[in-house]
């Protein structure tokens, strides 16, 4: 495992990378425990921050398409407009609304788009099988 790539990358995709991780298990978490407690409005909120930090950070990453915007900056478009979209749904008691938004988010926004981060040519994909 050859951590230099990921070392010599600047401050977006670390913050990136961190916030989708973040995210990424804390979703896991939200999606198995019980609804509606506390701890789930409390842990959602933080969910919303990583989700947002992750969107924003994005637009400083352009690697893929040489400095510019790729298709992969509509997903960060639709997050950015899914959250708080979601979040405006449960204050307004449309839990179901709310709970498809989530689910949808989560995998469309952070399992997929992360498996494609495990290509081989890519920096995570690189990092875990070592090209």
């Amino acid at each position: 495992m050859n951590l230099a790539p990921l070392l010599a990358a600047g401050p977006a995709v670390h913050i990136h990378l961190g916030a989708t991780l973040a995210a990424l298990v804390l979703g896991m978490a939200m999606l198995i425990r019980r609804k509606g407690t506390d701890w789930h409005k409390r842990l959602g909120w933080l969910w919303v921050l990583l989700m947002l930090t992750a969107a924003v950070s994005s637009f400083w990453i352009t690697g893929l398409n040489a400095g510019k915007f790729s298709p992969i900056h509509a997903l960060s478009l639709l997050v950015l407009v899914a959250v708080p979209a979601a979040v405006y749904a449960i204050r307004h008691g449309r839990v179901q609304t709310h709970r498809r938004a989530m689910m949808m988010l989560y995998f469309t926004a952070l399992v997929l788009p992360g498996l494609f981060t495990l290509l081989p040519a890519r920096l995570l994909g690189g990092l875990v099988f070592g090209n």
